[in-house]
């Protein structure tokens, strides 16, 4: 009596860990970057805010350093089922959605407030909606990134020295346009080559924001650090609309707040505090800064707008409206 009576028991408990198992819903979120880069550790936090603020049933799984793929891979893996969450550079959207290309327009956004104005306001809002009809990806967020510097093997400081030379861009037409524009060989490879890529004489140079410069040790494979600042792009924390409906409705507002809370606040108060920072450190082990007119950059660039992605003319221009001081 008794033993049936345990084998009942161990029955219901079984019965209970079965459910309480089948009702956790786990996301998968893949990034590039390694572990100690800004936008990596945000991804952690968010994570861990979301199984605290769902006591467990919503969890994220976090996958870095591209382990599930290139940024490429991540975002078609969202419509896949290979991964349920991305989180990069918000460029890497052009394939999907035109739309997407105003995130790489150089030169467009010139400051940090600039920046928040326009992805913390309608605009980002109004870009956000436009994506998701487009391609059925939904973005939950925008974290705050740095300008991408150049960096390079051999010193620039016109747009003539980059004349036939051959830089790693993001697999963006935006990016291979502007910089065929400054008369480069642009030449998109996924983030994980980067460095062999550098320190073998494939490419002759990249760009990137200092922080993931700094990150990734590309100071050892690279001496010039080019103070072009040419594009803010958006971090853009994607879910395809597929894998945003797996998370039960009743947490759908606590994985947004948990994408716009500390996750957020940590990426923009560490790259607002930290460029000076990461400047130094990047000097510190050898690097070479070097100031260029950015008005002899921007000007090869100009046209890139009007020719190539005119749709997007009146968007690009809200934005350009948005720069400090213009009101």
């Amino acid at each position: 009596m008794k033993l049936n009576t345990l084998l009942v028991a161990a029955g219901l408990i079984s019965g209970l860990l079965s459910a309480t198992a089948s009702a956790q819903t786990v996301l998968k979120l893949g990034h590039v970057w390694p572990q100690t880069e800004i936008h990596a550790k945000s991804a952690e936090m968010f994570a861990q805010d979301i199984e605290k603020a769902t006591n467990g049933e919503v969890r994220v799984q976090v996958f870095g350093g591209s382990t599930l793929g290139s940024d490429r891979e991540l975002v078609e893996g969202l419509k896949f089922g290979t991964a349920d969450i991305w989180v990069g550079g918000a460029g890497i959207l052009s394939a999907a959605s035109d739309t997407a290309k105003i995130f790489t327009q150089h030169f467009m956004i010139s400051d940090i407030d600039q920046f928040k104005k326009v992805y913390g306001g309608p605009i980002g809002q109004e870009i956000a909606d436009r994506i998701k009809k487009e391609s059925g990806y939904q973005v939950i967020s925008y974290w705050l990134r740095g300008p991408r510097w150049l960096t390079t093997k051999t010193a620039v400081n016109t747009p003539q020295d980059l004349s036939g030379k051959k830089i790693r861009v993001p697999d963006s037409p935006v990016f291979v346009k502007s910089w065929q524009a400054l008369d480069a060989a642009p030449t998109p490879l996924s983030f994980g080559e980067v460095f062999t890529a550098l320190q073998q004489g494939v490419i002759d140079g990249q760009e990137n924001p200092l922080s993931l410069i700094l990150a990734s040790r590309f100071s050892e494979v690279v001496k010039f650090l080019i103070k072009t600042e040419h594009v803010y792009e958006p971090i853009a924390v994607v879910m395809s609309t597929q894998s945003y409906a797996k998370i039960p409705e009743k947490h759908r507002q606590a994985v947004l707040q948990a994408v716009n809370g500390r996750a957020k606040d940590f990426a923009a108060t560490e790259v607002s505090n930290g460029e000076q920072t990461f400047l130094q450190a990047l000097k510190s082990q050898g690097m070479t800064v070097v100031e260029v007119d950015k008005a002899l950059f921007r000007a090869k660039v100009a046209q890139v707008v009007d020719k190539d992605f005119a749709s997007l003319k009146p968007l690009y221009q809200k934005i350009l409206g948005e720069a400090s001081g213009s009101k």
